[in-house]
């Protein structure tokens, strides 16, 4: 399978037309490598990188709880989007379970994009914010019966 393969499996870049696509794989810049093990997102800290994982998966804890897996992650999930939009500390721990392949963003390269790409990622960001709050209603909802 190709990168632009892995790209068109990834529902993040589904509005993307292909051309955009072949701009992001045409800079090794938008990509990072972890090995198990690595952390990808360390709680507390205050980088505010985007991540998107192409292929691998992770897993998410809190600090305070180590053993405790919140989370386990595979290829499509978006990480780190409330750091990115808000430049808030990171609220939980995010590490490669095997290695794993994220597409990764920045403010700096995220201004270098044109900005029908700019605009593509922030939709892309608030759908998944929207579909996340629409859980959480439900979690709560589910709760109170």
């Amino acid at each position: 399978m190709t990168t632009n393969q892995l790209l068109d499996n990834v529902p993040f870049f589904k509005i993307f037309s292909q051309q955009e696509k072949q701009r992001i794989l045409d800079s090794e810049s938008y990509f990072e490598s972890f090995e198990e093990g690595e952390s990808i997102i360390k709680e507390g800290s205050s980088d505010s990188n985007l991540y998107i994982i192409i292929k691998g998966k992770a897993i998410v804890t809190k600090t305070s709880h180590p053993e405790h897996v919140l989370a386990t992650l595979g290829g499509g999930t978006v990480m780190g989007e409330l750091s990115f939009l808000t430049r808030r500390l990171r609220s939980s721990n995010v590490v490669a379970a095997e290695k794993v392949v994220c597409f990764s963003l920045n403010s700096e390269t995220m201004s270098q994009l044109d900005s029908g790409m700019q605009h593509k990622i922030k939709d892309q960001l608030i759908e998944i914010l929207i579909g996340r709050l629409d859980e959480m209603n439900n979690v709560y909802l589910n709760l109170l019966r």
